[in-house]
């Protein structure tokens, strides 16, 4: 016992200067806690946040897309496809518009205009389809309708598929009847090429 009271005695001579060095590490440690809480934090949102591209179509007679990365990760390997309609070819064919892998986006940031649509496009023609846009490790796969009318400016929309959408149209009431056209893509939906 007489070492700890050695001990005793030694921390009550020396009060005043370890409550100094207590007081000191506390002051250089209390913000070096606090932005190693305040970095962690958005590190752990960085993982959990997932990317997320989209498309927008710009130039309505043209029907050029910018791909939109709003999300706070990069997006890598952002695949879009295409599955459109000529409406008024006879008969209805698909239109041999090739996928396009894009090696990333950036974070909260957009490319394009990218032209896409022209080179494969009858002027006058009404196309009709599906487009798909998705990345690696992504959110979720996104899918839009779109309808144009090449080389008419006033003819053209795109909406975003939701989970009530079908896959199973039928083309040919597509091009014949706007009525079917109503209910698959209603007007509350749609976006205009602008």
């Amino acid at each position: 016992m007489k070492w700890f009271s050695q001990i005793n005695n030694s921390i009550t001579l020396h009060n005043n200067s370890l409550s100094a060095w207590a007081a000191l590490i506390t002051v250089i440690s209390l913000p070096l806690v606090l932005i190693g809480l305040f970095v962690g934090y958005h590190q752990i949102l960085d993982i959990l946040t997932l990317p997320d591209p989209a498309i927008e179509f710009v130039h309505p007679t043209s029907v050029d897309y910018m791909l939109i990365n709003r999300s706070s990760r990069i997006a890598e390997d952002v695949l879009v496809s295409f599955g459109i309609v000529d409406l008024d070819s006879l008969p209805q064919r698909p239109v041999p518009i090739p996928s396009v892998n894009y090696d990333y986006v950036n974070k909260n940031s957009a490319a394009g205009p990218i032209s896409w649509f022209s080179n494969f496009a009858t002027p006058g023609h009404r196309y009709f389809g599906i487009v798909y846009v998705g990345c690696r490790g992504g959110e979720r796969l996104r899918t839009y309708w779109i309808y144009v009318k090449h080389g008419d400016r006033n003819k053209g929309f795109y909406a975003e598929r939701n989970e009530r959408d079908t896959y199973q149209i039928n083309i040919m009431k597509v091009a014949t009847d706007p009525n079917y056209l109503e209910k698959l893509v209603p007007v509350s939906r749609r976006r205009a090429i602008q």
